[in-house]
């Protein structure tokens, strides 16, 4: 399954947003399906919305199945460093139920 977020928008800053595209990645992983975030013509994404998409659902369906089955395309350098430091946050902090 592809997650194409150019459809979304060039600037992905909403948590609600993440919310609704962590639910159909979570969904797509349930499946054991592999999945490619592709964030061609996405310029910018805000850390909360880094956090509900990529490192809720990384702590949800845990490290092992999230890395052998989700690959992140075309992320400039900028959505690298707001995934990593998302990523590090909610693994520091553990997963609240918000």
């Amino acid at each position: 399954m592809d997650i194409v977020l150019k459809e979304t928008g060039k600037i992905l800053g909403l948590r609600e947003t993440g919310t609704k595209l962590r639910k159909i990645l979570e969904d797509a992983l349930s499946n054991n399906e592999n999945v490619l975030i592709d964030f061609d013509g996405v310029d910018s994404i805000s850390s909360s919305f880094a956090d509900e998409f990529i490192a809720k659902a990384f702590m949800n369906t845990g490290r092992d199945k999230f890395s052998t089955n989700v690959k992140i395309k075309n992320a400039n350098d900028f959505i690298k460093v707001i995934i990593n430091s998302s990523l590090s946050e909610r693994l520091r902090l553990g997963f609240k139920q918000e």
